[in-house]
């Protein structure tokens, strides 16, 4: 097998992920479609002998160098979608994410290490307050700091496992305590009005404010956007090296692409403007599973009993934490809850489930659009601060002073 046809094999297998992550609505995640496939043709054999799946297939593709350095260029990307102003305008949400979140990392990382093996406690932590990118960020570490072999495939799979399935924590309990929410919602009339105005009109304020760094119209060409992302993921990865490794790149990534967006700098949504996301996304999502080819079916079975007790006990104080939280700040415990459960999906689970609480307990088109304008801002905001701002900052805190 050459280059193109182990490249053309991962096109074909993320293809199929997504396909099925679409047809499912992120049911089955396209990382967990992704990971079966791999591991079904790096486990079986032809007739001959030889495996469904060449193990050298991520050396031939050449996936891994590109991706190690597109990884800068997607995480400052990601902070070019943080809208401040609707973050403040959310800051309940806001609350109860990182809160829950936090206490849920927490937890894993200073109760789990009495009931299995601390590294793996430690490596499990970012992953179930986020994705992919935490994912990316401790595979990174482990490459640099866990010289011990077989911990270090154990830590690679533990950490892809723990990726694969929160989400079957995490979207069955959302989805059973938004319909009871709802249930409660659409029992107040006068609550229900207020969300039945479109949010989506606003009062024309004419153009807004040119930006201090910001570039003319006219050269925001898709060449153009990249290379303002390089330069500013160059300028990040200066600066966490000029903080002697206090600060993790990946984060001073996403912290240095908020503060250039602000600026005019980097345009809105950066990525998706360039035309690029896709094959970005690609590349890094693929470089995950380089380790499945050391992954024996004895080493994922070992690995079953701390993947339970580490999203038994996350789920858990989300929950707990979630009701206390709700309380506090005036926010319905049944909806705290699935907001603080975001970490475990993200975007665009958070979205299928929105909407399909509302067509299920929604019996007029009001009452549809009301409980959807309740409902899918808190999702959205909740899946946004978990997933794309705190399981960053939280795998650099874990990958620079816990392993």
């Amino acid at each position: 097998m050459n280059a193109i046809q182990a490249l053309t094999v991962f096109l074909v297998v993320f293809a199929i992920g997504e396909l099925v992550a679409d047809k499912t609505k992120a049911v089955l995640s396209t990382t967990l479609v992704i990971a079966f496939v791999l591991l079904m043709g790096f486990w079986f054999k032809w007739p001959d002998g030889s495996f469904f799946l060449p193990h050298e297939l991520f050396d031939l593709s050449n996936v891994g160098p590109l991706a190690g350095i597109l990884i800068l260029v997607l995480i400052t990307s990601m902070g070019t979608v943080i809208d401040l102003e609707e973050l403040k305008r959310q800051w309940k949400t806001v609350v109860v994410a990182l809160a829950t979140l936090l206490i849920a990392t927490v937890a894993i990382v200073f109760l789990d290490p009495y009931l299995f093996e601390r590294d793996l406690a430690y490596a499990g932590a970012p992953i179930f307050a986020g994705a992919n990118v935490a994912v990316l960020i401790l595979l990174n570490v482990f490459k640099n700091k866990v010289a011990d072999p077989v911990l270090f495939q154990q830590l690679n799979s533990f950490i892809l496992l723990v990726l694969v399935f929160q989400n079957f924590v995490g979207i069955p309990i959302s989805s059973f305590l938004l319909r009871i929410e709802a249930k409660r919602f659409i029992r107040h009339p006068e609550e229900m009005a207020v969300y039945l105005k479109d949010e989506a009109e606003k009062v024309a304020l004419g153009p807004a404010k040119r930006k201090l760094l910001q570039f003319p119209d006219s050269f925001n060409k898709p060449t153009v956007i990249l290379a303002k992302l390089g330069i500013v993921a160059c300028i990040a990865q200066y600066l966490a090296g000029w903080t002697g490794g206090v600060v993790h790149p990946f984060v001073m990534c996403l912290l240095v692409g908020v503060a250039f967006t602000e600026l005019g700098f980097l345009e809105k949504q950066s990525l998706s403007k360039s035309g690029s996301a896709t094959f970005i996304m690609f590349a890094t999502t693929m470089v995950i599973f380089a380790n499945l080819t050391k992954t024996t079916p004895e080493l994922l079975m070992s690995l079953l009993y701390p993947l339970a007790v580490l999203l038994g006990t996350g789920a858990v104080f989300v929950i707990i934490s979630g009701i206390i939280i709700g309380k506090i700040i005036g926010m319905s415990p049944l909806l705290a809850i699935p907001v603080g459960l975001t970490c475990t999906f993200g975007f665009p689970t958070t979205l299928f489930i929105s909407q399909e609480v509302a067509a299920a307990i929604g019996t007029t088109p009001d009452e549809k659009k009301a409980i959807e304008n309740y409902i899918l801002p808190k999702m959205l905001t909740g899946g946004f601060i978990t997933v794309t701002i705190a399981s960053v900052l939280i795998a650099g805190f874990v990958g620079s002073h816990l392993f």
